[in-house]
């Protein structure tokens, strides 16, 4: 009897060690497998720093490491910053987070500190700030597949001398969403209870935005590859569609207006497409369109006057169809006007 509980014992311990020593290459691989792809992500972030620069962009990542061992993999900055001169592009912000599983290598989350100082051709300078900003990055074969922003409480302001800030807006959670879709990039947005603080549009009640659109053939913009210094330069000769362009005046004041339809822009940036609108309030929309979208004035009135006219009413909200081609709008018989070409 003490000789076979003698030989249990011995084989339970040798079945312990057994595991003992899996566990312990197993560890090694792990840890030899994280070095490894630490090094190669070092590696690949500098030379992509230097490639960058050899192309007229210059990157900075203050104070580059890599973390998450042994089970994350991610690079930490301790402040960023981008500058293209040739483009006339240039932005810094704070302590820049990324990470991904070593187990889903293909999904990377990040956070960014800021303020962001941005500088771009057409708009003034602009200094960003919020209280989080966390982002996903799903790649797959084709590059990036997926990407996702989202951001608490963004502060907009104009940026000037000495760190002075001019405030624009805020707003209570931006979000931004943007996936492949064949050759398609579908696109949604959201920006929640944005009030104005720019002189003159202070007096504008808060409202919510909200758009979900798809352009076609431009999956590739998610890989950088965008055409042009601006995105309304990249839009043109493209062509798309309109789910829900959603605009909403928070309580206690009144209004939404939702716009639907097939678009497509010219070589020369003018607009073409048919659009289902649907309105509540129009007086009140029309209003703060014509104070938001410069040029857009008359248009608005127009429509908010003849909707009477040519709009039917669907659960409480006047319908009404506008077709724009080579940008001149007509709400039916109604002649509406000219809409600028986007610049």
């Amino acid at each position: 009897m003490a000789a076979s509980s003698a030989r249990t014992g011995g084989r339970a311990g040798r079945v312990f060690v057994g595991i003992g020593l899996v566990v312990i290459i197993l560890a090694a691989l792990l840890s030899g497998a994280w070095y490894y792809l630490a090094n190669r992500l070092d590696v690949a972030v500098r030379q992509a720093i230097e490639a960058a620069a050899g192309g007229g962009t210059e990157l900075s990542c203050d104070g580059q490491e890599v973390f998450g061992y042994p089970f994350r993999l991610g690079l930490r900055c301790g402040a960023i910053a981008v500058a293209a001169p040739t483009k006339g592009v240039k932005a810094s912000a704070g302590a820049l987070r990324t990470a991904a599983q070593i187990y889903d290598p293909a999904k990377v989350v990040g956070e960014l500190d800021g303020p962001l100082l941005l500088e771009a051709p057409g708009t003034s300078p602009l200094d960003i700030r919020w209280s989080l900003l966390q982002a996903s990055t799903h790649f797959w074969t084709q590059g990036v597949d997926r990407l996702s922003v989202a951001v608490d409480k963004p502060d907009v302001a104009l940026a000037g001398p000495a760190g002075a800030r001019q405030p624009f807006a805020v707003s209570d959670r931006l979000e931004v969403h943007a996936r492949r879709n064949g050759e398609d990039l579908d696109f949604a947005f959201s920006d929640e209870n944005v009030r104005l603080a720019q002189p003159g549009l202070e007096a504008i009640p808060a409202f919510s935005l909200g758009a979900d659109l798809s352009v076609a053939g431009v999956a590739d913009w998610l890989g950088g590859e965008r055409p042009g210094v601006t995105l309304a330069q990249a839009l043109r000769s493209r062509s798309g569609t309109i789910r829900a362009l959603v605009l909403t005046f928070a309580a206690p004041a009144s209004g939404s207006a939702e716009i639907a339809g097939p678009f497509s822009f010219d070589g020369e940036g003018r607009l073409s497409g048919r659009f289902d609108i649907s309105l509540t309030d129009p007086a009140a929309i029309a209003d703060l369109a014509g104070r938001l979208v410069p040029g857009a004035e008359g248009i608005a009135g127009t429509v908010a006057s003849g909707i009477g006219l040519v709009g039917r009413t669907e659960n409480g909200r006047t319908v009404l169809q506008v077709d724009v081609r080579d940008g001149r709008a007509s709400l039916g018989f109604i002649p509406l006007g000219r809409i600028p070409p986007i610049e």
